[in-house]
Order: structure tokens, then sequence, then C-alpha cells
């Protein structure tokens, strides 16, 4: 019969199993990383994992949620840390990289290609509205400061997309004979600032 756990120790070992099935997919991918693989790691058998998750889908879905809130973690504290809007705004970049770079695994499952919008959980939702409300409010500071002209999520989705691309071309090795990624990345959030700060009306 199994034994049952309490709360907390069901947290620990869904912690655990989220844990090693991010480092599997650091290592191999999402397509090489099964439940069979998570589970022979842990010395179980696949069964056992189906205790805490009904399938592979829904393990990488909860392991997706964790690793959102880690992301929106470290913009969240980058917000705050300044009452000075440039200032913030600089904060929330270098969190930014810093994130992707601890955390290469987390931040490619994040934004997997596989990862269809119609699978998402409404934790998963949850999670990466949270995100992108930090990512979008500090634009919208910025414009109602008048620091900024424009459209706010247009300006923060833009920024994003020249970040994220730049990331990802560093961890794919692509950035390995270009000026270096922070010169890249300063001058890409330079010329977008520059023209929303240009903008008439």
């Amino acid at each position: 019969m199994a034994v049952l756990l309490t709360e907390a120790q069901l947290f620990d070992v869904r912690d655990r199993i989220r844990s090693i099935a991010e480092r599997q997919i650091a290592l191999h991918g999402t397509q090489a990383v099964s439940l069979r693989s998570i589970a022979s790691e842990m010395g179980w058998t696949a069964a056992s994992l189906y205790r805490y998750y009904s399938s592979k889908a829904e393990l990488f879905d909860s392991v997706r949620v964790v690793a959102n809130d880690r992301f929106s973690d470290a913009i969240e504290q980058a917000y705050h840390s300044s009452d000075d809007l440039w200032q913030r705004s600089r904060a929330i970049g270098d969190a930014y990289i810093a994130f992707a770079t601890a955390e290469p695994a987390a931040y490619q499952l994040m934004f997997a290609y596989e990862q269809e919008d119609a699978e998402k959980s409404a934790d998963l939702r949850q999670a990466e509205q949270r995100s992108k409300r930090t990512l979008t409010t500090y634009v919208r500071d910025m414009v109602d400061a008048a620091l900024l002209q424009g459209d706010p999520e247009l300006i923060a989705h833009t920024w994003w997309a020249a970040l994220h691309g730049l990331v990802v071309l560093r961890m794919s090795g692509k950035l390995d004979h270009s000026p270096p990624f922070d010169v890249l990345r300063h001058a890409a959030v330079r010329m977008i600032m520059r023209g929303a700060r240009e903008q008439k009306g």
C-alpha cells in the first residue's frame, strides 16, 4: 500500500523530480527526457512518478511554472531596486541577462518552440503573465513619466524580442565572431530607447 505523504513531503518530492527533469533537459534536450529517464536517476520505476505527475507534459508544464516564477522573482527584485526609472530599466536588463546566464536550461525551457499554447495549464499561463507584467510595467512607468513616448506594450515587446534574440544567439554560439555580447545588448537598447524618445505624439 502506498505511503501517504504530507503536503510538505509532496512538495519536496515534486521539487526533486522537477530539478532532475530540468538538469536532464539541459544535458539532453526536451525530446530525449522521459519519465523513465527521470525515474531511473531517482532509483524508481517510471510507474512511481505517476503518483506525482500524470504525464511528461504535466511535469514539463510544472517545471516551466517554477522556472517562470524564479525568473519573475529576479525581475521583480530588480524593478523594486531603484526609484530612478532609468536605473530601474538597467537593473531589469541586468537581471534578465543574469537569469539567462545562470539558468540556461530553465530559460530555454520557458521559451521552447514545442510548447503549444493550447497545452498550457492555468498555472503556467498565470506564471507567464506575471513575468510579462513586470517587463511591461517598467516601460509604462517611463512613458507615464514622459521619458519615453509610444505604446508601452510595443516598446516592451520590441526590447524583449531584441534581448531574447541576442541571448539565444549567444547560447547557440552564433555570436562568437561578433562584437561582444554586452556591446550588442547596450547598442540594441540604446537604439530602441532613442526611437521611443524621438517619437512625435
